[in-house]
């Protein structure tokens, strides 16, 4: 039947899951189907195979929206509607009940059309497959190929379970927010709480993040800049281009600097927002940035939302404060209170500190927490109490609660090298480079002037007479096999030195600079990767921001900016976790030079070549001036002795500083807040949970002989590889497979290895596609068979899926799963479900022809239905258990939850309303779904029991 009428009701075949849909718009070429329980709204093309109709027929059980049933007597139709009668009651069938079940496979073998049983059974397998998947604990933390690091897995799992994600990821440089994030989307993507997602970044790193989801996570993002969203409007002119996809990437600032594509981008919607460099978002208590008024606008509007920075503090308080203002602006509305609080907390940091050191409170320290525990007297009582008698635990108990009532804690996560290990170490080679003329000393004095100064318009470089070139070269030529990764100043440098290379020695060598338009700037960084490519890598300082070259062990400064902060994160481009070996930080300079000043002053006075270096710009701000002013001296010809001296005296006081500052942050280290950002135990849990999927044998089995149903080639290789050949597949264009084949291996170890091997895990979007593929076609839903027996019987072997209706966002899958419920029974109406052993049963069929069956004199439609209702009932009677088990274990999960944000809502402000109204409503949407969870019949078997047909 046609779908041809406003409010006509109808199936997808590809998602069943939906359940019964409504026909809301209707044009020549498209169709709009709301699905009302799922929340979900669908737009297919006019006439798609995918849609079917559904009429009940009579005898139906049916049920209103309002919650009248009936069964079916009369089917009439008025304006292009059926009208459903029976009992008295009369239902439109825009009235239907949307969790009306609309499966008919009884249908499909009325008509005569059987599969073998081995599809039958494989399909029984897909299902229950599917159920493990969908149910797991790590659903979505599989697919990364990506190194199982505990402090990212540790905040995945705490950020992915919130309802309202709002967080800053301020991880120090190399530690992996990137990765962090996108962890975070894969998860909530993958559970079905989040469907749209934007990702903001600035424009130098679009393509790396698009590189970086599609390889790692195996997510498609789709681009927008101003030709994607100028051929959108082309093609449809009256809609949002930003309604085009569901995952959308975008540089900040091309949004923020255009009016009307920014008012499309907020009014598109979003479940999640993530925008990387947000220290880069502009904002003072007088005046905001267009970026930061863009990324203030979609906060506004979207529930999700993660802030990505190095550098939380940078820019002083008032850019940590704009960043929280961001998150929850109810709670960080005046700045001048934030100051205050953040004073305030102080004490609790040092409190925090003694109970980590396990030293004992002073009268100090107890009249504090008081101020502390002013919400909540009684529980303070009782921590001291517990404290004095030395019970076991006290002291983790006041610190978890002290936690729990962290001023920022909950919302912003942060680890750092000092609280973690197994860090490369970092080792400085300082080549000092003789006889520099004193032209050259002063041109590169006057370079650096210039280059600190906002001048260096002004300099005109040339490297081809430099000593610093023929050491590069000759230091190239000495390291054949190693990646090298030269940083400089700028674009024109980074030109100058190409040039000045080339002419004195054919090599293979990448750029890297702000000139190149981005896809080139991609094809260079992987260029550089490859292991066959470009020996050296030479970039502007814009190769320090974003970029990793981990896979690199040699880092060449060939000029040393006078910000620390830049040197820190120049080095952190190799210094990051997946480095296997010593970073060797090589910074070549002209004895007597300015370069050798202000080397001798990072390395003596900084440490800054061979550890960390916090609090780059409290080195910046202090002795800026003094250096540009010292780099002068010894640009010129005389008073080199007096430069020295001044140099010495710098380095000894920058030492002092540097001992004062350290001890500064030491005290200031926030201890709190690295507990919040990190609890070991919690990460090795979660971290044990994912390599079990990893290593779990069934997978492979089972998707091989998936593949294997749909012609998909898989052949072993070596090591435990597989290739897939999907040439021959009976799907003309077989999803997740390229047209070429892929390589592919279970093992992760393997894969992070292997850049051209692929990870497969349940989390792959081959494994769900070919699970999708065979779900959602008719393929196994019938069959027939006869079975050898000394008695002729006939029976009914049905496959039954227990399935929750409701929005996806309440992740009711991780407490009822659609799950297979398998019955058997008999003619006679006997139960034979747990008589007959499922294996054994399908080793001893013999398909048969269902045609000839069918015109047998004893079998019709109403033995049939009699059949489906004895296994219908049966199926029930096996739900209830279900349901009841899902029911506490959701009640159990969730109310204990609800319970703790209670508890911590009393203790943090910064436990927003909204979460816990969203919990509470968790609970009763997450205690309906599973009451209303349905049974759909999904696939049925005949079974002809004699010694002959």
């Amino acid at each position: 039947m046609a779908l041809d009428f406003v409010g006509q009701r109808c199936m997808s075949e590809r998602e069943p899951e939906l359940g019964l849909g409504a026909v809301t718009e209707l044009d020549h070429n498209r169709i709009t189907v709301e699905f009302a329980a799922t929340r979900e709204k669908r737009i297919y093309a006019r006439g798609t195979p995918v849609l079917k109709r559904v009429q009940f027929n009579v005898g139906d059980k049916i049920a209103s929206r309002d919650g009248r049933t009936l069964t079916v007597e009369t089917v009439t139709e008025e304006a292009g509607l059926l009208v459903y009668s029976g009992g008295g009651v009369t239902v439109p069938e825009s009235n239907v009940s949307d969790l009306t079940s609309v499966s008919s496979p009884a249908e499909r073998l009325l008509a005569g059309q059987a599969d073998p049983a081995e599809v039958f059974d494989l399909r029984h397998r897909t299902l229950k497959m599917q159920t493990q998947l969908r149910q797991s604990e790590v659903r979505g933390f599989l697919g990364g190929r990506i190194d199982l690091i505990p402090h990212q897995f540790y905040i995945l799992n705490e950020v992915s379970r919130r309802q309202i994600p709002r967080v800053l990821l301020a991880d120090e440089v190399g530690l992996g927010k990137t990765i962090e994030a996108c962890l975070i989307l894969q998860r909530l993507l993958a559970v079905g709480r989040t469907k749209r997602a934007l990702i903001l970044v600035p424009e130098s790193l679009v393509h790396q993040w698009f590189v970086e989801l599609l390889r790692r996570f195996n997510l498609w993002l789709t681009i927008f800049d101003e030709a994607r969203c100028a051929a959108c409007e082309e093609s449809e002119p009256e809609k949002n281009p930003f309604l085009s996809s569901q995952l959308a990437l975008a540089s900040v600032g091309f949004l923020a600097g255009d009016e009307k594509r920014r008012e499309q981008v907020v009014a598109a919607g979003w479940d999640l927002v993530i925008v990387d460099e947000a220290h880069h978002l502009g904002w003072t208590p007088q005046e905001s940035s267009a970026d930061y008024q863009l990324v203030e606008a979609l906060a506004q509007k979207t529930p999700g939302l993660l802030l990505l920075t190095a550098t939380p503090t940078q820019l002083g308080l008032t850019g940590h404060f704009a960043r929280l203002r961001l998150l929850d602006p109810h709670r960080y509305d005046d700045y001048q209170t934030f100051l205050e609080e953040t004073e305030r907390f102080g004490s609790v940091a040092a409190i925090a500190d003694r109970l980590i050191e396990d030293q004992p409170l002073t009268a100090k320290d107890q009249a504090a927490l008081k101020k502390i525990f002013d919400r909540d007297p009684e529980g303070l009582a009782q921590h001291l109490a517990d404290l004095t008698a030395g019970k076991s635990g006290a002291r983790d108990a006041l610190l978890r609660t002290l936690l729990d009532q962290h001023g920022t804690g909950r919302m912003v996560f942060r680890n750092t090298r000092a609280a973690m290990s197994g860090f490369p170490k970092r080792l400085y080679c300082p080549a000092p480079i003789e006889g520099a003329s004193a032209t050259l000393l002063a041109r590169v004095a006057r370079e650096m002037h210039a280059e600190e100064t906002g001048a260096e318009a002004e300099i005109r470089y040339s490297f081809k007479d430099d000593p610093r070139v023929d050491w590069l070269l000759k230091f190239l030529k000495s390291h054949t096999a190693a990646k090298v990764l030269l940083i400089c100043k700028s674009e024109r440098k980074v030109l100058a030195l190409e040039a000045a290379i080339k002419e004195k020695l054919n090599l293979n060598l990448a750029l890297f600079h702000e000139g190149l338009p981005l896809v080139q700037r991609d094809r260079q960084a992987a260029w550089f990767a490859e292991p066959t490519g470009a020996q050296v890598l030479i970039c502007s300082e814009i190769g320090s921001e974003g970029r990793n070259f981990q896979f690199a062990h040699h880092l060449v400064l060939f000029d040393l900016p006078l910000n620390p902060g830049l040197v820190e994160q120049r080095i952190g481009r190799l210094d990051r976790i997946g480095q296997t070996q010593t970073i060797r930080i090589h910074v070549p300079y002209l004895v007597g030079g300015a370069d050798e000043a202000i080397a001798r002053w990072y390395h003596l006075g900084l440490d800054a070549f061979e550890a960390p270096l916090h609090g780059g710009n409290d080195y910046r701000d202090a002795y800026h001036e003094r250096l540009l002013k010292l780099a002068a001296e010894f640009g010129k010809e005389k008073d080199h002795a007096t430069a020295h001296a001044k140099l010495e005296k710098l380095i000894a006081e920058t030492e002092k500083f540097r001992a004062t500052l350290n001890q500064k942050l030491k005290q200031g280290r926030d201890r709190l807040l690295e507990l919040n950002s990190f609890d070991a135990a919690a990460a090795q849990r979660v971290i044990a949970k994912v390599r079990a999927a990893d290593t779990d044998p069934k997978l492979r089995g089972f998707l091989t002989d998936l593949l294997d149903h749909f012609g998909v080639r898989v052949t072993d290789h070596e090591e435990g590889d597989v290739h897939l050949d999907a040439d021959h597949a009976y799907v003309e264009a077989f999803p997740s497979i390229p047209r070429e084949g892929m390589l592919a291996t279970y093992q992760r170890e393997r894969a992070i290895a292997r850049e051209d091997i692929r990870l497969i895990t349940a989390d792959h979007p081959l494994v769900q596609d070919t699970i999708d593929l065979l779900i959602e076609s008719p393929a196994g839903t019938t069959a027939f068979c006869l079975l050898e027996a000394d008695r002729p019987n006939l029976l009914l072997e049905a496959v039954f899926v227990l399935e929750t209706v409701g929005d996806s966002r309440w992740h009711v899958d991780q407490f009822l799963a659609p799950t297979p419920i398998r019955v058997l029974v008999d003619i006679h109406g006997h139960d034979l479900t747990s008589e007959r052993d499922p294996a054994e049963l399908a080793r001893d069929l013999e398909d048969a022809p269902l045609p000839r069956f069918l015109e047998k004199p004893g079998f019709n439609a109403n033995l049939l239905k009699n059949l489906l209702e004895g296994a219908t009932e049966r199926a029930e009677a096996l739900a209830q258990p279900l349901r009841q088990a899902a029911r506490e274990n959701a009640a159990a999960t969730l109310t204990a939850e609800l319970q703790r944000l209670v508890t911590l809502g009393k203790l943090n402000d910064n436990v927003r309303p909204e979460e816990i109204d969203l919990a509470k409503k968790q609970v009763r949407q997450t205690r309906t779904a599973i009451e209303q969870s349905r049974l759909r019949l999904d696939s049925i078997r005949l079974i002809l029991e004699g010694a002959g047909d």
